[in-house]
């Protein structure tokens, strides 16, 4: 049997296993103005097994052996895991200055979902959700996929503040059994399509002896939101016997961005191991007592982590109309429609800013400029400026990273991501031609060649993100 948690994790001070939701610090923060309206709630059957039943099937021994929902099939592919699927050693380090979450023990309103696979006594996984205020009082929201493999098991349910090591009857807050689920039926498991932007799903559990699971735990509010740019705190249960062998909660607070080409923030913290699948992204965090807005989920473009060697990079759906009609549908105990239109996916252009800016590009190269592996864009403006764009390996720009001591730099085009390098000058209006290469042999893609109006043609090698290279002359001017 494995130890419970330690209370000397960094940064946590273990609440106490008594603390009831009487006390104000736990009930749920106030719903949005579009949520005030409580949907008329429809009782509905238990469906599943009893929650004694429950009890009796989770023992101390599963849920510690419980997997990740988002770890490959065993035996594992000979392709190493990435993103969200990842363990503690990744391909390549993080850039300098990403986040660490910090190891705490929980807040009431969070916890892990646990359930068989099929066949029945197939592999036991689980994957991180929270309680949401509804007037039922008895819905959980996880991830779209975290949905799917809930939707298909036998035993299944949600384990609030989850301590490892101990049986489900001994859970701080109990336990609660799984009865159904509402996922929209477009919902592709770990799609890379636009219907990933669907990966959200909302569970309903049955009460324990303690109550309804909101009135036990308090809640976050459901909020939707038509932005991608947020200060949010990102919780989740990651699984890595070398980094969180007492299974405890993480949270990062960051800044969000959009996910180009799709209705998904992006942030990069590092430690978002697989199990942190479902975890809340919360607004205005309560840290004390956990409460706040709930602006979206860890899920979304490839189950919510990236495909390339970044591991550091995880991902969230935004919540539109199709989220709330599916989170209306959960409130209200209501079969969700089967019949729905396809999904329209975002509109939103790959690379920030309006036509009329870009008239004033004048040129335009790529290089790894920041050694990640992704490339970047250096841009020459019509009136002498250079700038650069971190490239975030899916075609779109990062527009929050803070490269060493760049100019802060977003112009009032509103472009994001861009750093300067120059400010405007005469000499950088006298370029004709420009190209990128690793023209020294270094193994990266660094060294940028410019030709002149007059013919000179120069190399700035090794060029960063926050400066230009060492010029070397290639070519002296000519008439």
């Amino acid at each position: 049997m494995l130890s419970p948690p330690s209370s000397t994790v960094a940064g946590a001070v273990d609440p106490t296993d008594s603390a009831t939701p009487s006390d104000a610090s736990t009930q749920p923060a106030e719903p949005s103005p579009s949520q005030s309206a409580e949907p008329t709630v429809f009782p509905s059957p238990p469906d599943g097994p009893s929650l004694s039943e429950e009890e009796k099937y989770w023992t101390a021994e599963r849920m510690a052996n419980a997997v990740p929902v988002d770890d490959p099939p065993d035996p594992a592919p000979a392709a190493s895991k990435h993103g969200i699927t990842a363990g503690a050693a990744a391909h390549r380090p993080p850039p300098s200055g990403t986040p660490t979450p910090e190891h705490f023990l929980g807040h009431p309103m969070v916890g892990t979902f646990f359930f068989d696979g099929k066949p029945l006594g197939g592999p036991k996984t689980y994957c991180t959700g929270s309680v949401v205020h509804t007037g039922a009082k008895d819905i959980v929201l996880t991830a779209g996929h975290c949905g799917l493999g809930l939707k298909s098991a036998t035993h299944r349910i949600f384990v609030p503040r989850y301590r490892i090591g101990r049986p489900a009857a001994e859970q701080p807050d109990g336990v609660f059994p799984v009865s159904r689920l509402y996922i929209d039926p477009r919902y592709e498991r770990n799609s890379k399509k636009a219907v990933s932007d669907l990966d959200l799903a909302f569970a309903q559990v049955g009460p324990n002896s303690r109550g309804k699971v909101e009135d036990v735990t308090g809640a976050l509010t459901f909020t939707p939101t038509s932005s991608y740019h947020h200060k949010v705190t990102v919780i989740g249960y990651p699984d890595d016997a070398g980094v969180n062998p007492d299974h405890v909660p993480v949270r990062c607070p960051v800044s969000t961005s959009q996910l180009p080409g799709f209705r998904q923030m992006r942030m990069t913290c590092t430690g978002f191991y697989g199990g942190v699948s479902g975890g809340p992204w919360i607004e205005d965090h309560n840290s004390t007592n956990g409460t706040g807005k709930v602006i979206g989920n860890t899920g979304g473009y490839n189950g919510g982590g990236n495909d390339a060697d970044d591991d550091w990079v995880t991902y969230a759906p935004i919540y539109g109309k199709d989220a709330q009609d599916l989170f209306a549908d959960a409130a209200a105990h209501r079969k969700v429609d089967d019949d729905k239109p396809p999904y329209q996916p975002s509109g939103d252009p790959w690379l920030p800013g309006a036509a009329t800016t870009w008239q004033h590009a004048d040129l335009m190269a790529s290089g790894d400029f920041r050694q990640t592996g992704h490339s970047d864009m250096i841009v020459v403006w019509s009136d002498g400026e250079v700038t650069l764009y971190p490239g975030n390996g899916h075609g779109g720009y990062d527009p929050e990273r803070q490269l060493l001591d760049n100019y802060a730099g977003t112009t009032t085009s509103g472009l994001g991501g861009e750093h300067r390098i120059l400010d405007p000058n005469g000499l950088w209006k006298h370029d004709a031609a420009m190209t990128t290469g690793d023209f020294t042999g270094n193994g990266r893609t660094d060294d940028l060649v410019i030709r002149w109006s007059d013919g000179e043609t120069t190399m700035y090698t090794d060029t960063l993100a926050d400066r230009l290279g060492t010029e070397r002359m290639l070519v002296a001017p000519t008439s």
